[in-house]
């Protein structure tokens, strides 16, 4: 079997990423072949022979409790040994023995995997036994074939999580069937990784890191990425990757307690005011477009949903949705960032080249946010590749067309910008195809309740909390409020005010008290009505509507302080001061 070692090693990492085990290989004089890295920490390069004889004499063995059976007698590992289990099996080819296969857990968890599917892992082992066997057969006839391919399409098989290989480009180079269900809405075999994980992942994996369950959102649903790298003779040859979907059901929670993504659906953008109705319409108008869309509002005003909406409310929703914050790239980067690079295109460019954002966005939606920011010399070649849907890598010498569809947002007035000669003219004529303006909160009054409980429901879940209402005296201070800050400025204020507040009820005792001075602090004339007296005020109505209603006797106050939600002494104190 020495002359298929380099084909076992492979094949002992790619069982291991499949099937979660630890395996090794050994010949009849009990000399390790090749084995996956825990187990030659764990155990060393050589087994205790009789082992060996016993397995090859009875063709399958499973050891329960390694180190205190029978054939361990004499074994250095004699009642201390690391496995906690054991399956071997005999590697023959006809009536001749070639050696053992074994699989092995260093883990308790493993141990009562294995107890528990038993019967999965011994038909494993047969298989790989088998076709170890024709592997060797053949490499003695010196037939090429390649056995490898079936051994790993077996293993890949077996598993019910999705797995792909990659090359050291990230290029896909197999997958599993379960994967091609999981990315169904892209060709596979046509991508590149960088186009399904999200790149700081791609970066680990390529640099040969060994991940393990890192979440991620794939198809707009969570799963968890683990990443091996594969090594020939010491140079990172690629990578296999295992991701498996519903982990917390796999912890034992219930699945059906996680919250849903709601920032990916067009009902996520909260609102009944005219301005919000109309830009839905729009929306669902635009869904089969491809022409680019200009967002325009203040900051805060929620122009990264609305392209999020945009984008999965259209024929593109299965594609990627890319982002990109023009202020945060710098300006040297720019250009390799929007269209990637060729290798050796600069120093400490990445072997192989690397797609940029127009590539990753393909088949889906490119966002770029801040576009006002954007260097000059950028906006050049941002045009160019929205003329003609094609870009050139920096480096390269080949052009790519795209297919992508292109959102920019942006909080400044680009026309005030290209009268200044900061925006290109062109360019703003390019991107202002259709155009969408976000109108601030203080011009959509009638979308603050809706919001404020939204927010409410958020925030509440997230601090464990029972805050179920938000009393009237808050709902009128929101009212009065200018929003400088928008939608995130209420979103914001909220999310303090569930953490301050002790009762089931947001009270104007747990807002922020720089919300309720800030008319205070900005109005230059001292008698302007701050929020807090704007509050009083309305608080007041509504006792005394509600005393109108149920009478202004002792028992019609019992029933106005319920109404209410406070005390009959506070509903006393609060008439006393009023008069």
């Amino acid at each position: 079997m020495n002359t298929c070692k380099q084909d076992l090693e492979r094949i002992t990492q790619i069982i291991q990423g499949a099937l979660k085990i630890d395996v090794a290989i050994f010949d009849l004089q009990s000399r390790l072949i090749a084995c996956t890295h825990d187990y030659l920490q764990q155990k060393g390069k050589t087994v205790h022979a009789p082992s060996i004889d016993e397995v090859v004499a009875n063709g399958n063995i499973i050891v329960n409790k390694p180190g205190h059976m029978t054939a361990c007698a004499g074994c250095r590992f004699l009642g201390n040994c690391p496995a906690k289990i054991e399956i071997l099996r005999s590697i023959s080819i006809g009536t001749t023995p070639l050696g053992v296969i074994t699989f092995t857990s260093f883990t308790a968890e493993g141990h009562e995997r294995i107890t528990r599917e038993t019967d999965i892992y011994v038909d494993a082992l047969d298989i790989f036994s088998d076709l170890i066997s024709e592997l060797v057969s053949q490499k003695s006839q010196h037939n090429k074939l390649d056995e490898t391919e079936q051994i790993l399409n077996a293993a890949m098989e077996l598993t019910r999580e999705s797995i792909l290989t990659i090359d050291p480009k990230g290029a896909v180079t197999r997958c599993n069937p379960q994967a091609l269900k999981l990315f169904s809405f892209c060709d596979l075999y046509t991508r590149s990784v960088f186009h399904i994980l999200p790149e700081p992942i791609v970066d680990k994996i390529l640099d040969a890191s060994l991940l393990k369950d890192i979440r991620v959102m794939i198809n707009n649903s969570q799963a968890f990425i683990s990443a091996r790298p594969i090594f020939k003779d010491d140079h990172f040859n690629g990578a296999i990757l295992s991701i498996q979907q519903n982990q917390s059901s796999a912890n034992g929670s219930d699945p059906s307690l996680s919250l849903p993504d709601s920032s990916l659906s067009l009902d996520a953008i909260l609102g009944k005011s005219p301005g919000i109705n109309q830009l839905k319409r729009m929306i669902t108008r635009l869904a089969r477009s491809r022409s680019t869309i200009l967002i325009t509002g203040e900051t805060g005003t929620g122009k990264g949903l609305l392209a999020k909406a945009i984008h999965h409310t259209g024929v593109r929703s299965k594609g990627p949705f890319v982002p990109v914050n023009c202020a945060s790239i710098p300006e040297t980067l720019f250009e390799s960032e929007l269209f990637g690079y060729e290798e050796g295109a600069f120093t400490g460019a990445k072997k192989g080249g690397k797609p940029g954002r127009f590539e990753l966005a393909e088949g889906g939606t490119l966002f770029l946010d801040e576009i006002g920011e954007m260097p000059l010399h950028m906006q050049v070649k941002l045009l160019n590749v929205l003329q003609d849907y094609a870009l050139q890598r920096v480096g390269g010498i080949t052009v790519t067309p795209i297919d992508v569809r292109v959102i920019a947002a942006t909080n400044q007035d680009l026309e005030t910008l290209v009268k200044n000669n900061r925006f290109r003219a062109d360019l703003f004529y390019r991107l202002n195809v259709i155009p969408m303006d976000l109108p601030p909160l203080a011009d959509r009054k009638e979308d603050i309740e809706i919001l404020a409980k939204a927010f409410l429901k958020e925030s509440d879940q997230t601090a464990g909390k029972k805050i179920h209402r938000i009393s009237p005296q808050v709902m009128a201070a929101f009212y009065t409020h200018d929003w400088p800050g928008n939608i995130r400025e209420l979103q914001n204020i909220i999310e303090y005010s569930v953490n301050m507040e002790d009762s089931d009820t947001l009270t104007l005792e747990s807002l922020p008290q720089r919300f309720l001075d800030r008319d205070t602090i900005l109005s230059p004339e001292p008698s302007a009505p701050t929020i807090r007296s704007a509050a009083r005020t309305a608080q007041m109505e509504a006792i005394l509507s509600c005393l109108d209603r149920h009478g202004h006797d002792v028992q019609g106050k019992k029933q106005t302080a319920r109404e209410l939600g406070i005390s009959l002494r506070t509903l006393y104190r609060k008439l006393k001061e009023d008069n």
